[in-house]
């Protein structure tokens, strides 16, 4: 046993794991007592730890090992182990004492901290670290000694320190929990940044951004923004301090996922993956502030979640299932605990070591549920693994369960250990810096470039299901046998390229005549044909959603700018492509057996594809069909491309001749709708606000910080909705109106709805939804609200209103309201119906509801449970009228 004095600091736990290294086999034993920042250092890292719990003695001991002590007092409960001992070897740099223990073998150097001592014996001996290991024993170093500045710091420490730079220690763990004295300054700039402070939520990230001015300078704000942090408990802190000629900023993440360089590097933050700072030579803090503000709201990563993380799916235990069985379960599957259930619901946790307990007393046929912890902390699928962590080393908890919304959201789905929120840490932290971005070609296993893929035979064959193949190859052998030509166009070979997911629309460019061919089909295939004689083209749908459209080859020329196409006449495949849209969906594939997969790029598709441009491919594109302005901004973001130079200049041309004001508000409205179809309609919609569309589409919208907030906090809302079951699915649309609408006057509310052509439905639930929110908020925000009064508050409340209300609080209180609302209340009903009633002599009419109401909120308040008790309550109400 490897043992240490109470109260232990990082160099006594460092000395433990060294001394666990020189002596293989041995345990080395945690102390009950640590240190507040130890504590919060064992509870985040325990697992990847050599450590042990203290037990009790049993038997003698053969050798013990006493690291940063030797006095007898300082050892607390490990002196009974050491009393125990065979053989006791002692390791320490601390002067003698009066109690000192005697030992087999005494090791004690004069140096700044017992692990220099360990660290010299593991380089002499090269015996292997990891990267946590050597941050640790280098954090026993660097308290001690002050940083290696303390009067007690020899030659020694700073070689032990230089060699565990050398074995790759992790400095963002060093800076986590180091804690450097602060000067009368700092102490007072710190104190005035905490004043200043202001909390914000963005994509389920806490986020703190403090701002103040001083007189004179100060040094160490990055220094101070790690306490600001541990104050604040947040996952980003931003500190603007204006002093001097300028305005200091610097920033700190817990942990480097967010890779703050690249984030920060709009304002020149220079730094590391997860702390930067700069100085901005400007005297106006508050712009400065705002400037923040908009760069975090537009670019900052949303969190990972907890559903994301977590083991699944999940190992779970009846609660009369013996212990040994467990422990058996456990020990097979290699887990250190897990959930148990009684009637389909989560009663408790069990772990390995309690377990372990229960079979040394001979007690391995009691129940597990004799043995279980009662009181489990839990979190939703859609919590972020920055507070699963937060709680894991404030509660010292190593697994926490992830609840699901079945069964009143009781229902277990996964499990989240310590190992798997340092494991997605761990995969954040090994992404290089020239890892892809989104939109990156992805080189089909090993595939020659897509520049270079003159055939897409290969690739159908990999990347196309054998029904989808099988459906390719038939229509381009009916076409040869009716001496057609088809060819597969435009956003298919796009996404196959790009390795995206296919659409469900095949876009087949027929010779001579698509609507002839298009009904050949629907004999040989089925499904249900739309024709469009005048503009010689079809619609086929078929089962399981697919849909073909099929296009006679043609050349067309706008008589109008906006309006709709003329068809001039059938020309070549060439020209027919030359009419689309941008070049990467001018790409063409044969579909004629022949030539099948053989590729036709005209206009250097290929070769955007590759550079990550979207481009046009004349000049009066945008004239022509106005609505390629929103489809070149929706293209962009959901690739990750750029819009070309060109391009752009061509947009802003069209944007100032107002080109949108000729488009049919019918085709407008659902060419906007689609854009709350992309996985990211925020940014889409900054971007049109950039380029001065966004007030067109709706007038009188004019978005600053607070709607982009608002809006991100809609994103993360309907991610968390997506995880739910509904009755009727959220419309994504309406909620992002909401948020846009939200703050207008209702006259202004409702002549943008009209511009919309939204449907009398779809309407009222959009003002309805601005309309009771604010009153909601309001109230739930108060007193505790009694579940009958909740009820009543939220039942008439649509889907869209419900979510729109979850967004817009950054109450836990009002979130935990919804979720139990949604979980479980809105679900209760009496057992008690209108027959019952008719049964105890009433007659049918508007007091039935009433008193079914009345029984509903008794039910709903806990005041009545049974059908016994719902049916005395009937009668008890009866007689008080009487009465009256």
């Amino acid at each position: 046993m490897i043992v240490t004095h109470s109260h232990a600091d990082f160099d006594a736990l460092a000395a433990l794991v060294a001394a666990s290294k020189i002596y293989p086999g041995s345990a080395a034993v945690l102390p009950e007592l640590l240190n507040a920042n130890v504590r919060r250092f064992v509870n985040l890292y325990r697992e990847l730890l050599p450590l042990k719990t203290q037990e009790e003695p049993q038997g003698l001991l053969p050798l013990a090992v006493v690291v940063d002590t030797r006095r007898k007092s300082r050892l607390g409960p490990a002196l009974a182990l050491v009393e125990r001992a065979a053989e006791v070897h002692i390791i320490d740099h601390h002067p003698p004492a009066a109690d000192d223990l005697e030992g087999n073998e005494v090791i004690v150097e004069p140096v700044g901290a017992t692990t220099t001592i360990l660290v010299e014996a593991i380089r002499q001996h090269r015996v292997a670290l990891s990267q946590l290991e050597a941050s640790l024993l280098a954090l026993g170093i660097y308290e001690n000694t002050g940083s290696l500045s303390g009067i007690m710091t020899t030659a020694r420490d700073a070689a032990a320190a230089a060699f565990l730079w050398e074995e790759g220690l992790k400095m963002e763990i060093i800076n986590e929990h180091l804690r450097p004295s602060l000067s009368a300054a700092q102490k007072a700039l710190l104190e005035k940044l905490v004043e200043g402070s202001e909390l914000y939520e963005l994509r389920r990230r806490r986020i703190l951004i403090s701002s103040t001015a001083m007189n004179e300078y100060v040094e160490g704000v990055a220094v101070l923004i790690r306490h600001l942090q541990e104050i604040e408990d947040v996952e980003l802190a931003v500190a603007l301090v204006r002093m001097e000629k300028g305005v200091y900023l610097a920033v700190k993440a817990l942990s480097d996922e967010m890779d703050l360089p690249g984030l920060f590097s709009a304002v020149g933050a220079r730094g590391h993956r997860s702390a930067v700072s700069a100085f901005l030579a400007t005297d106006d803090l508050a712009a400065v502030k705002n400037n923040i503000l908009e760069l975090l709201e537009g670019y900052i990563p949303p969190a990972l979640t907890a559903g994301e993380v977590a083991t699944a799916p999940l190992v779970t235990v009846p609660s009369e299932e013996t212990v040994a069985r467990v422990m058996d379960l456990l020990y097979d599957k290699g887990f250190g605990g897990c959930p148990v259930m009684e009637e389909g619901r989560m009663v408790g946790m069990i772990a390995r070591r309690d377990l372990a307990k229960a079979l040394r007393s001979n007690l391995g046929h009691a129940p597990v549920k004799s043995f279980m912890k009662r009181q489990v902390m839990t979190a939703g699928a859609d919590c972020s693994i920055t507070a699963l962590r937060r709680m894991m080393v404030e509660h010292n908890i190593g697994r926490i369960p992830v609840l699901g919304s079945g069964r009143g959201g009781i229902e277990p789905v996964g499990i989240v250990t310590r190992s798997d929120i340092l494991r997605a840490l761990e995969r954040l932290d090994r992404r290089s810096g020239a890892s892809e971005q989104k939109g990156c070609l992805i080189k089909f296993r090993e595939k020659k470039p897509v520049v270079e893929v003159d055939n897409l035979d290969e690739v159908i064959k990999k990347e196309l299901s054998p029904r989808q193949q099988g459906l390719l190859l038939m229509i381009g052998q009916r076409a040869e046998r009716l001496e057609t030509r088809v060819y597969l166009v435009g956003g298919f070979i796009r996404d196959l390229l790009l390795g995206y997911r296919l659409p469900q629309d095949l876009d087949l460019v027929v010779f001579p005549d698509a609507v002839a061919f298009a009904r050949d089909l629907e004999k040989l295939l089925g499904g249900k044909l739309h024709v469009y004689e005048q503009f010689g083209t079809a619609t086929l749908y078929l089962e399981e959603g697919l849909r073909l459209d099929l296009a006679t080859a043609r050349q067309e020329f706008y008589a109008a700018p906006a309006a709709l196409p003329r068809v001039e006449e059938t020309s070549s495949l060439k020209s027919d492509l030359f009419r689309r849209d941008f070049t990467i969906n001018t790409l063409a594939c044969s579909l004629m057996p022949g030539s099948f997969g053989k590729l036709y790029d005209f206009f250097a598709g290929r070769e955007d594809l590759s550079r990550g441009v979207i481009r046009t491919l004349y000049n009066l594109s945008f004239a022509d069909d106005p609505l390629r302005i929103l489809r070149a901004v929706r293209f962009e973001h959901r690739f990750g491309f750029t819009i070309d130079e060109n391009t752009m200049e061509l947009i802003g041309r069209a944007v100032k001749s107002k080109v949108l004001e000729k488009v049919s508000r019918h085709r407008l409205n659902h060419e906007v709708s689609l854009i709350y179809k992309e996985r990211e309609p925020v940014q889409i919609l900054r971007r049109l606000d950039q380029i001065g569309v966004l007030s067109f589409l709706y007038p009188s919208i004019r978005p600053d910080t607070n709607i982009w907030q608002r809006l991100n906090r809609i994103g993360d809302t309907l991610e968390w909705a997506r995880r739910r079951e509904w009755k009727s699915e959220p419309d994504p649309e309406l909620l992002y109106l909401g948020g846009l609408l939200y703050d207008l006057e209702p006259e202004k509310r409702f002549v943008i709805m009209r511009r919309l052509h939204f449907s009398r439905e779809r309407t009222e639930k959009l003002l309805g939804a601005c309309r009771e929110v604010p009153g909601a908020l309001d109230e739930l925000s108060q007193e505790e609200l009694r579940p009958s009064r909740l009820v009543k508050r939220l039942e008439d409340f649509s889907v869209e209103a419900l979510l729109l209300l979850h967004a817009l609080s950054r109450s836990g209180k009002i979130k935990e309201y919804l979720r139990l609302y949604l979980d479980s209340l809105q679900h209760l009903r009496p057992r008690l119906k209108g027959g019952d009633l008719k049964k105890l002599g009433l007659e049918p009419g508007p007091q039935f509801q009433e008193i079914l109401q009345k029984v509903r909120a008794a039910l709903l308040d806990g005041q009545i449970r049974t059908p016994e008790e719902e049916l005395q309550f009937v009668l008890s109400l009866l007689e008080r009228r009487k009465e009256d």
